[in-house]
């Protein structure tokens, strides 16, 4: 019998790939602990939605709305989760009639479920009914205290003047508030 070359080709080829394949499943382990330590962090988000709206209510009343345009949701370790706002989010403050009392916008938050603490960040703006206004970069809105607070440079716009800051602390409808060591303009009448 004749070997024909292309046979001895086919040998040559076979042979090795076979023996890779071989090798590779050999050296291949399931470690269950590195599994483990792989998937406890997610990278990428387990949810997201584009153009959400969403209703916080307590006891039936109209609290909080929330717009953002991009929500991404995730799950740290111990199965922590937590809300991404990466292209902004506002926020709208309700009183029990359904008035609005205050805003809340900025360029990106983040809110940590567990905790019921938001940090909103980048151009944060915050406006009461009486029209006063705080600009900042950094804000904390501490949900189950229904505290907000900075501890970063603040302006606070009132129909007064403008007060400058170190920091701020208020209710969370920031109608009433304090900023931390303030200086600023205080717009006096002359009418006595």
């Amino acid at each position: 019998m004749k070997t024909k070359p292309y046979h001895l080709l086919n040998l040559f080829v076979r042979t090795p790939l076979l023996l890779g394949v071989l090798v590779f499943l050999w050296g291949c382990e399931n470690n269950i602990e590195k599994v483990k330590e792989l998937t406890a962090k997610q990278d990428s988000a387990i949810v997201s939605a584009r153009n959400i709206e969403m209703i916080y209510t307590t006891k039936g009343i109209y609290n909080v709305l929330m717009k953002a345009p991009l929500l991404n949701r995730y799950i740290e370790e111990k199965q922590k989760t937590y809300l991404e706002f990466p292209e902004g989010v506002s926020l709208f403050f309700y009183d029990e009639k359904g008035d609005v009392t205050s805003t809340l916008k900025a360029n990106y938050s983040i809110y940590y479920e567990d905790e019921g603490r938001w940090i909103a960040r980048y151009d944060v703006v915050a406006v009461n009914d009486k029209g006063e206004t705080l600009n900042t970069e950094y804000l904390i809105w501490l949900q189950k205290e229904a505290k907000i607070s900075s501890d970063q440079f603040v302006k606070v716009s009132t129909a007064d003047g403008i007060i400058y800051g170190d920091g701020f602390e208020s209710d969370q409808t920031f109608s009433s508030w304090e900023v931390i060591n303030g200086r600023g303009v205080i717009n006096m009448n002359n009418n006595e």
